[in-house]
Formats: C-alpha cells, structure tokens, sequence
C-alpha cells in the first residue's frame, strides 16, 4: 500500500486534527454518504450511516503521523451542546466538520457554536457538495477554509504547514482578499495508496443493516472499490462528488479491506457504496473468486447497471457472498432515458437480470424516479406497473430532484422551475420542481401513489419478506402473500390509470 506525501514536522500548521461528524438536525438522522455523497435526512430513529470520507481522512492524517480526534456526534446522537462539551477547548487544533446538501444551514450553525465554545485554532467545512454551495458558506462569519471533493491531501498540506495559496483544492479566507478559491485538485487515481479507512476511531459498533434490507440486524461498514461513474447521468449527484472517470482498486486490495473488517472488526455485512461496482466485470470475477479461495465469510450489496451484469458474474458474486444487488430502472421510456443524458436499458434486459439473480439466490433492489423530465402520467404509470410486474425484491420510488451541481438543477433553473442557487432540499422522498407537462402538485400525487404500492403491496412493510427463511410455512406463507398483493398492486394501476387521467386531464397524461 502507498503513502500520501507528506511534509517535514517542523512546519506544522496545527497540533492536531479533530473530526467531527455534526449533531443530526433535531427531528432526523442524517446520512452524509447517501446520494453520492450529498447526503439525506430520516427519521430521527433510523440507523446511523457513517460519511466513508472521514474515515478515509483520518487513515491518511495518522498514516502521515498527524495526530487525530474523531467525534461522530451523529452516531452517538448528541445535541450542539453535548458535542462542544465533548470537544472542550480545541486549542491548537484544526476542527474538520462534515456538512452536506440537506444540512448546510444547521451545520453553518453548528461551526457557530464550535468557534464560540471551543475556539478551534482553525475550523473548515469539507463534503461533497461544497463547490456547489460557496454563495452559502462565504456568509458566514465562523469558518477559515471550505475543502470540497477528496480531502485528503488537500487537508495534510494544510495541517503540515504547506502556504496556503498553493494548496490545490484549497477554499480559504484571506483578512485581504475575503474568500480565496485555489485551483483545484486532481482526484486520486491510484487507490491502492490510499490506506484502509480508520475505523477504529469511530463508533463502528454503531452501525447497523436495516431490518427492512436485510432478515436481523447484522453489523456493516461501507466500503469503495471504485469512485467515479462514465454514465454521467443528469440528475446524479456521483458525477459532481466523484467525477465522470473511473478509478478502481485491484481485486487484491479490496479483498484485503474485507478480510480486514471480518477478521478485525467483526463485521457481518458489507455496503459497496460504488457508483458502478461492476464496470469491468473481469475484475468483478476475480475479486469473488479471491473471496471464496480466502474463505471469507461475509454478507455484501453493490450497486451497478444490469447490462454491466453477465451469468459469470453473477454466478461469481454469489459464490463470494453477495445477497443484493441495487439498480436504477428510473423510468422505463428510453426517451426520458436519453433525455436525462442515461445510456438506455430495455425492460426485457431487466426482467432478464432480475430473473438471473433471483436464480442465483441475490435479492434485487429497483430504483425508480417520478417526475423526471418528459415524465407524463401515462410514462410514470407505465414505470409504477414495470415495478409491480418485474417483482424484484425491494422497490423504491423517489421524487425528481434538482440536487445543485448536478445538469438537472441547469434544466430546472432555465426552466423558472427553481432559482439557479436553490438547494434546500430535505430527501428525494418529498417534494418536487415538476416538469414541462407535470406540476408539483401533480408528480406529488403521483409519487404519492406510487409509494403507497412500494410500502404497503410491493415492499410489504417488511412483513414476509426474509429470504433467508427456509420452513415450508414461512415459505407458503410469504408465496401467497406475494401472489395476493401482486394482484392487488395490479388491479390499483389500472383503476390509477383511470383516476389520473381523468383528474389531471389529456395534456399531462401524454
């Protein structure tokens, strides 16, 4: 493994690094690693889900002999008050703070309280999402840099000492200039360098499977074998955190990584957070096939395209202990396809890999978008019977959204549908911009039904659904509750058909 280059001590700019993931905003749990990054708020019950950025920071700032603090006040569920009682008196520390798209205005709050009550010799904010949102962070008073993109090395040169104009990738405040915007910083291409995430020094007991994933809570981390994704598609945040180009681990490296986390950490599930964990299937194939010869054992889910997907490989990962594999359908009309800048997949290619992993024993993970751009209610009703008939075994549907960054928001803006630097979005799982045939109100509708049929008839709740379950009863059981809510999920799509034709009238149902 290789090293980050680092820079004599004797020019240290700050003593320490602290990393803190922020208190959750009252009412919510949030997830800064979802949406690529630009993270999500849930329900103030869910689960935790620990940002892979900071972990991955802090091994390269101990790796370089930076001392390193870590608080995940999120994970440990503190209040503002809590976590400055926590940290103390910062003293000649830089304070790292971890923000994201649905956060950015409470976080900004937080770095208010952090300077007032632990006066941190620094303080910067770093997430993906921050070049997207520098008209909102240079109001504010508290902070001295803004890191956005991969942090790593950009924040080692600042800690070692490096003059502050020439740190690429840097955003700084100058007492001359106001706020200074460095070149930015290439990402890193070699990934094998890049040591494996510090997970030690956070909570990772903390962090749970869903029982709605998986049958049981099962202890998981998240890893990365790839950054990056080709597809560009318009409305994806991974574009804009990741980059278009794609980088990768070889098969080696990352099956060290899981030997690590099962031998050393006692983890029972892993999260491959990958945009499009199997770009090259070849290396896909050889990874579970160093899995199986190691004899790890271990649970995992990825997420890719089905046409990135061949019966190798597919028999291959299930040898080597995959159970899920997530994809995005998003809409079943190849024009709303092309129009949001995706390669198009058929529905037959679909049904296909669908059936190919359900043979294999991998459950399947549809995702869907309502309201995209040229959505009417006949192709949004067409994507909701997709999911009622292709049967995979989890189904979401989320709303359009115009995450800032991404070509969509560009759209949307033209369009009057938002303001240019609009971002205050809470989910994909509410709200929306609405289209050239759609209002809000209407995709609200729709998206509302939709969810109606994923929660209640598709997903079930959760009731029945353990694949892992192996009775004959349970078996039976779970048979005749999906053949029943398949017939009921159909027969509710067409009396919809009906329904929103007639109510939101010719024009919107195309």
């Amino acid at each position: 493994m290789g090293h980050f280059r680092g820079i004599p001590d004797s020019v240290m700019r700050y003593e320490k690094v602290i990393i803190l993931n922020p208190p959750s905003p009252p009412g919510y749990m949030s997830n800064k690693d979802s949406m690529g990054g630009f993270g999500q708020l849930y329900p103030a019950g869910a689960p935790p889900a620990p940002p892979l950025d900071l972990p991955y920071l802090a091994a390269v700032l101990r790796q370089a002999g930076i001392p390193v603090q870590v608080l995940e006040a999120s994970a440990h569920r503190l209040s503002v008050k809590q976590t400055c009682e926590r940290l103390g008196e910062a003293g000649g520390a830089l304070l790292l703070v971890r923000t994201s798209l649905p956060t950015i205005d409470w976080d900004l709050g937080v770095c208010a309280e952090l300077r007032a009550r632990c006066r941190p010799a620094g303080l910067a904010l770093t997430g993906t999402v921050i070049s997207s949102l520098m008209k909102r962070i240079q109001q504010d008073a508290s902070l001295d840099f803004a890191i956005p993109d991969e942090p790593d090395q950009t924040v080692l040169e600042l800690v070692q000492g490096e003059p502050l104009e020439t740190v690429s990738g840097l955003i700084w405040r100058s007492a001359e200039k106001g706020w200074v915007t460095n070149p930015s910083r290439p990402f890193q291409r070699d990934l094998d360098a890049i040591p494996f995430p510090a997970w030690d020094l956070f909570p990772h007991e903390k962090y749970r499977i869903p029982r709605s994933s998986n049958a049981g809570s099962l202890k998981f981390l998240p890893m990365l074998t790839s950054r990056g994704c080709p597809y560009g598609c318009s409305y994806c945040p991974y574009p804009v955190g990741q980059g278009l180009k794609w980088r990768f681990r070889s098969p080696g490296n990352v099956v060290d990584e899981m030997e690590h986390l099962v031998n050393d950490l006692d983890v029972e599930y892993i999260l491959f957070r990958d945009p499009m964990f199997s770009l090259r299937q070849g290396r896909v194939v050889e990874m579970c096939e160093e899995i199986v010869r190691r004899g790890i054992k271990v649970q995992w889910r990825c997420e890719t395209r089905v046409d990135c997907l061949d019966q190798e490989t597919v028999q291959a990962m299930a040898r080597a202990g995959c159970t899920g594999i997530n994809f995005g359908v998003e809409s079943t009309d190849p024009d709303i396809q092309k129009g949001v800048d995706r390669l198009p997949i058929s529905v037959d290619e679909f049904r296909r890999k669908v059936a190919l992993c359900k043979e294999h024993g991998i459950q399947t993970f549809a995702f869907f978008i309502v309201g995209l751009p040229g959505d009417t209610v006949t192709t949004i009703l067409d994507s909701i019977q997709f999911a009622v008939e292709i049967q995979a075994s989890w189904t979401q549907f989320t709303v359009s959204t115009p995450f800032i960054g991404t070509k969509l928001h560009k759209w949307a803006a033209e369009r009057g549908l938002i303001a240019p630097d609009h971002y205050k979005l809470i989910s994909s799982h509410e709200g929306s911009i609405g289209n050239e045939y759609l209002s809000p109100e209407q995709v609200h509708r729709l998206h509302r039904f939709a969810q109606f049929l994923q929660n209640n008839l598709i997903n079930r709740r959760g009731i029945l659904k353990n694949a892992n379950a192996r009775s004959a009863p349970y078996r039976a059981a779970r048979w005749a509750a999906d053949q029943a809510c398949h017939t009921a999920a159909q027969g509710l799509v067409r009396m919809a058909r009906w329904h929103f034709g007639r109510s939101m009238g010719l024009a919107a149902a195309g």
